[in-house]
């Protein structure tokens, strides 16, 4: 939620907010529980990786709940599976940039 700082405004000569976040459920960073994948789990994976259609699985799987938008979905998928990484004179890698433009009517479940 953003509330408009009058005050602020006045002394800096342009719009400030002040951004308030309500949050249901919160998780301090190293406080979450680190599953590691056992060998019939890395089976499955890739088992499912050799099948046909696990990208129309996966990004069919993406908000389930949402009814269509089909190619919103895949771009997500593409979004935050693809991406080229950058490698920084061979000693640092960085994932991809992910970019992703989403127009339409309001409503229509794009954030």
């Amino acid at each position: 939620m953003n509330k408009f700082e009058y005050n602020a405004n006045v002394k800096h000569g342009f719009p400030v907010f002040s951004t308030t976040i309500e949050a249901n459920n919160v998780v301090r960073y190293g406080d979450e529980n680190v599953i590691e994948l056992t060998d019939d789990d890395k089976k499955a994976i890739r088992d499912w990786s050799k099948n046909p259609r696990i990208a129309e699985i996966v990004y069919n799987s993406i908000a389930p709940s949402i009814f269509g938008h089909d190619f919103i979905k895949k771009g997500l998928t593409l979004a935050m599976f693809g991406g080229v990484p950058k490698d920084i004179n061979n000693k640092h890698r960085i994932r991809g940039d992910i970019n992703m433009l989403l127009l339409g009517d309001p409503g229509t479940a794009k954030s």
